[in-house]
């Protein structure tokens, strides 16, 4: 699994909503064609760090090139330029500059803080400042395969079987791997591991004019702040770590969990839809029984059109694989539940475009067509920060035994890891505790029907620092920040105050 530890892709090189998801998904119209339903170990940092040069951009933005060696072990191997995104405070005397990563591997930090709206009082208190990772977006990025390439990585099927399934998701698995080592140089993909970024984050700090650090991490943002709590402990001021992951589990642990938990959230679906009438409204024989009417369909080998328009690829297949990461992808926040439900019932009358338009839009598609590079960038990222099994016996063997914990998601989680075996570089980073006994308290943040990152995480890692306090919101749902105003505010006062939350705080979600 990505270090991130969350939901991945399904046989095939994967990819799990790494980006974190803060609301409804959008933009889904811009993508279809009208709806047609008769058809069928880390490296330290150097001495110095570049200063920023910042410019106007994307109206009330400023952007900036950070330079950072492109190998920290040997400096004169070259360089590479992060991309660096600030919204400036609307305070007269903020505190300071507040780093953010949204999640990943893979996720693009400038992207997500230009559409991403802020509380009033965490805009008042901070410059709020992001990064494309080294790989990501506009910094280097990763180059896999275009488009189709990626729409056919969707379609395959998530958690084959019998000998020939398993033979053409190794071919298409290989062929990815092939074709990131051909369209990347192979001396970025030596130096794309977690510990890098890390060390990219300390030269950013030095470059922000901050003697400390302020960080808010989403998801596998967590992790990057758990190594860099690690390695620079006295350069923390305040850190808030929102959808934790717990670095000391082994991969199959780590997925069987995750694969649990979106067993729960899904099973949190069903019963969620006899209530809402935005759901029994297109599912009247309720969401279950419409579930598993349409991918019991999907799973013996039916498939169902999608009427998209051309630029997006135009009438394509809604196989198995596709509905599997429009479901992963629908279960991120219940905001998009009646999306799940309007898509499921589509799906059953033949019309399979609504589902292949939130795979697609999960999976990184941009409006001209393209996709983000954020699948190329997880599995670099993810093939180095973590071992992966390298027999494909284990894969079957996971397989079944995950199965049998989480019929719906534990065989396609066990196989997400697959393009890490054939990997060209070898991990550099193993799973072990979290240990940053100089650094002040952190705030974690943990919800506890997260699917991503299931809340017995945030929980472990609490016990494993020195020094942590645990938040908690209920309900359902990736992180916890953007789903309750409770959250917020208390995130937002220890941010500018170090005022931590009450020992044992629990929040509701907001409605």
């Amino acid at each position: 699994m990505a270090m991130a530890g969350e939901r991945k892709g399904r046989g095939r090189p994967r990819r799990g909503a790494r980006r974190l998801v803060a609301g409804a998904l959008v933009g889904l119209c811009a993508l279809v064609t009208p709806p047609v339903l008769d058809a069928a170990a880390a490296a330290a940092p150097g001495a110095g760090a570049s200063t920023l040069s910042w410019h106007a951009c994307a109206g009330k933005f400023r952007c900036a090139s950070l330079a950072v060696p492109i190998d920290y072990a040997a400096p004169a191997r070259g360089t590479l330029h992060l991309a660096v995104v600030e919204l400036a405070s609307t305070g007269a005397h903020p505190v300071g500059d507040l780093v953010m990563n949204p999640g990943g591997p893979g996720g693009s930090g400038v992207q997500f803080l230009e559409q991403t709206p802020f509380p009033a009082a965490l805009r008042r208190s901070f410059n709020l400042v992001s990064f494309d990772p080294r790989g990501v977006g506009q910094s280097d990025p990763v180059r896999c395969v275009d488009a189709a390439g990626i729409r056919q990585l969707i379609a395959e099927n998530p958690a084959p079987t019998t000998p020939a399934a398993v033979a053409q998701v190794v071919r298409v698995t290989r062929a990815f791997d092939r074709a990131c080592a051909a369209h990347t140089s192979h001396l970025l993909l030596e130096n794309l591991s977690s510990a890098d970024t890390v060390a990219d984050m300390d030269r950013l700090r030095i470059a922000l004019g901050q003697d400390k650090l302020d960080y808010l991490g989403f998801s596998y943002g967590t992790f990057l702040g758990e190594l860099y709590a690690a390695r620079y402990p006295t350069h923390v001021r305040a850190m808030v770590l929102d959808g934790v992951i717990d670095p000391a589990l082994s991969q199959a642990r780590a997925d069987l969990e995750q694969a649990v938990g979106f067993e729960t959230d899904l099973r949190d679906f069903f019963s969620w839809c006899p209530t809402q009438r935005a759901c029994t409204s297109v599912l009247p024989e309720g969401a279950k029984a419409g579930y598993d009417r349409l991918f019991g369909a999907l799973a013996t080998g039916a498939t169902v059109p999608a009427y998209l328009r051309p630029l997006y690829g135009g009438t394509q297949k809604v196989t198995l694989g596709t509905a599997e990461v429009a479901l992963a992808g629908s279960l991120y926040t219940d905001q998009t539940w009646p999306d799940l439900a309007r898509a499921i019932a589509e799906g059953l009358a033949g019309n399979g475009t609504l589902l292949a338009a939130i795979a697609y839009q999960y999976e990184g598609l941009q409006l001209n067509g393209t996709f983000d590079n954020e699948l190329a960038a997880e599995v670099a990222t993810s093939c180095v920060d973590r071992p992966s099994p390298k027999a494909l016996a284990t894969y079957e063997q996971l397989s079944r035994q995950m199965a049998k914990a989480a019929p719906d998601f534990g065989a396609a989680e066990a196989w997400g890891t697959l393009a890490c075996a054939y990997w060209p570089v070898a991990p550099k980073l193993r799973p072990r505790a979290i240990a940053a006994a100089k650094a002040p308290t952190i705030l974690l943040v943990g919800s506890t029907d997260d699917p991503a990152t299931p809340y017995r995480w945030a929980v472990a890692v609490s016990k494993e620092l020195a020094h942590a306090r645990l938040l908690t919101r209920r309900g359902p749902g990736h992180t916890a920040y953007f789903a309750s105003t409770c959250v917020q505010r208390a995130v937002d006062t220890y941010l500018a105050t170090l005022r931590l939350p009450a020992v044992g705080r629990v929040c509701p979600s907001s409605s």
